[in-house]
Formats: C-alpha cells, sequence, structure tokens
C-alpha cells in the first residue's frame, strides 16, 4: 500500500485526517487555493453530519447516501450535491491510499443528473462596450482594460490571471505563460489588442511608488497582487453596465472567448488546449451554444424559417368528401 511518508503522523478523528488529506492535496496534487477552500468546507459540513451522527471516519455506503439525500432535503442545487461527493468521494479514496479504510464506501454511487446549462456568453458587439468603458486617463482604468482584453483575449480562469507574474509575458513572441489547475503549463498567444493594453499597464505600473509586490502583473492601489475578488468585482463593475446581472462575472469572458473561437471555425482541439482542459468533453459544451445560436439565426433570418416548427396534427382542415 503506498503512503505518504511527507505527511504529519495520521490522527484518529475526522478532524485529523481532514488536515492531512488537504496537506496531501496541497502538497501532492498541487490544489489551487481555491479549490482547497472548496474542498475543505465541503469537508467540514460532511464532518458536522458525522458528528451528529456520532459516526467516526470509517462510515458505510448508507451512511453517504444519507448524508446526501439530507443536502438534498435541504434544497441544494444537483451540481452541488455532486461536488460536496465527489470531496467525500476524495477523501475515502485518500483513505484507502493510506490503508485506514479497506475499501471506499463511495464506490459506484452515482452523481445526481443535472438539467443541461449552456454556458452564458456575451456577443462580440456587446464585449466591444465594455471595453471601452474603463477610463484610461487614469491608471486603474488602464490596468482595468488590460484585465479585460487579458479575459476575452486568452479565456483564463480568475484564478490563472490572478496568479499571473510580470515574466509571465513574452512580448518578442507575442505569447503568455500560463499555470493552471494543478500546476499544467499552457502557452497562450498574446493578441494586438492585449499586447497594447498590457504595454500600456506595464508603463503605468512602472511608474508605481514601491510596489508591494514586484513580481505580480495587475496590482491594486495600494500595490499589492489584485485578489481573486478584486478582480471579480473589477469585471463585474464594466459587465453590469452593458448587460445583465447573470452574465457580469469573469468566467462568462472565458465562455465567450471559446465560443467566440468555434463560431469562427476553430478547431475543437484547438480550443480545448487554449482553455487548458483535461477533457475534451469538458470544451463540447461550446459546440452546444454553437448549434444553439446557429438554430436562432435560422429561425430569425430564413424566410421559411417558420415552416421547421412541428405541424400539429389536430390543426389540419378535415378533407372534402
Amino acid at each position: 500500500m503506498k503512503t505518504t511518508s511527507s505527511l504529519p503522523p495520521a490522527a484518529d478523528s475526522f478532524a485529523g485526517w481532514l488536515e492531512r488529506f488537504l496537506q496531501y492535496l496541497r502538497a501532492e496534487r498541487r490544489a489551487a487555493p481555491r479549490t482547497l477552500e472548496t474542498r475543505a468546507q465541503d469537508l467540514r459540513q460532511f464532518g458536522e453530519f458525522l458528528h451528529r451522527l456520532q459516526a467516526g471516519i470509517v462510515v458505510s455506503r448508507a451512511t453517504v447516501r444519507q448524508y446526501l439525500s439530507s443536502l438534498s432535503a435541504a434544497g441544494l442545487a444537483p451540481a452541488t450535491i455532486n461536488r460536496k461527493l465527489v470531496s467525500v468521494r476524495l477523501l475515502f479514496g485518500f483513505l484507502v491510499r493510506e490503508g485506514v479504510l479497506p475499501h471506499n464506501p463511495t464506490a459506484n454511487l452515482v452523481s445526481l443528473k443535472k438539467p443541461r446549462r449552456l454556458p452564458r456568453i456575451l456577443s462580440a458587439a456587446t464585449l466591444l462596450q465594455a471595453l471601452r468603458l474603463p477610463n484610461l486617463t487614469t491608471p486603474q482604468g488602464v490596468r482595468d482594460r488590460a484585465i479585460l482584453e487579458m479575459f476575452y483575449g486568452t479565456g483564463l480562469r480568475r484564478q490563472e490571471l490572478v496568479d499571473l507574474n510580470i515574466t509571465a509575458l513574452d512580448f518578442a513572441n507575442q505569447q503568455i505563460r500560463v499555470f493552471g489547475k494543478r500546476g499544467r503549463e499552457r502557452v497562450l498567444p498574446m493578441g494586438r489588442a492585449l499586447r497594447l493594453a498590457l504595454l500600456e499597464w506595464l508603463r503605468v505600473r512602472a511608474a508605481m511608488d514601491e510596489p508591494k509586490d514586484r513580481e505580480a502583473l495587475f496590482l491594486d492601489a495600494r500595490g499589492r497582487r489584485m485578489s481573486a475578488g478584486q478582480v471579480y468585482h473589477t469585471v463585474r463593475h464594466y459587465l453590469t453596465q452593458v448587460t445583465g446581472r447573470d452574465k457580469a462575472h469573469p468566467h462568462v469572458l472565458r465562455h465567450s472567448f471559446a465560443t467566440h473561437l468555434l463560431d469562427a471555425g476553430a478547431d475543437l482541439m484547438a480550443v480545448k488546449e487554449l482553455l487548458g482542459h483535461s477533457s475534451l468533453s469538458t470544451t463540447q459544451i461550446y459546440t452546444h451554444v454553437t448549434a444553439e445560436r446557429l438554430k436562432q439565426v435560422y429561425q430569425m433570418a430564413h424566410p421559411r424559417a417558420e415552416l421547421a416548427e412541428p405541424e400539429n396534427p389536430d390543426s389540419r382542415p378535415e378533407p372534402t368528401p
């Protein structure tokens, strides 16, 4: 049985094993900070459930199912319940690996079916409106324009943008080196609009007095690396001026980046690599968006599009004798 000798001594309590598991994710799986935070929250909730049952770390499959039922009764969405099941499954997989449990009680537990929800996107025209909003006579406006261009021009995840250092930019080769989930590296092209926005921001950034973080690409007003929350509110500030609040978050720019590439005929595998997806099935959701958009265009533009609606047999006139 493979063990993680670098981890601290085992603990008998759920909290002790949870701490070891989080350290394993951090050190060996190179999990991102937000992933660690999510796993910790999910599993502390599971630990509280076990505490109410006065159960220990060794649980049955029925106990896990009971936990999932309690989440459903509390009104949680299927996607949220499935994420919490993944967290529990990963923990028990770790415990099997460590020799604490003979088998994983979550094995073969099926995730809940989720209603298919297509990614929300913005049109290129709407995004252009948003890109024109930052006030370029202020340092903050120059920075914000660069952030918006970076999201839409590269399809980065929010944390990937937050983690960017100046050294990731390669203006000579017009590319950006990014480290995504689990530290996977990918190199993204730097378009002309993004390059100009970054050069302007770097000029403004260089004039800042003694930034506290000399490596970070995007800084707040105090010279510190921008947090994920600050980036979120920055993007939301501009997007809410051009679209509804349900579409006003950074991930919509990632969705729009992928969908617009596919609309223009980009290869699906190339889009997968640009997004940093490990599975092609994750990228394929954007092909559904493109198909739905084509249907809408057809319905609006083709003179006989209404014939595409299924005909109601009851509405047919009675045949004349």
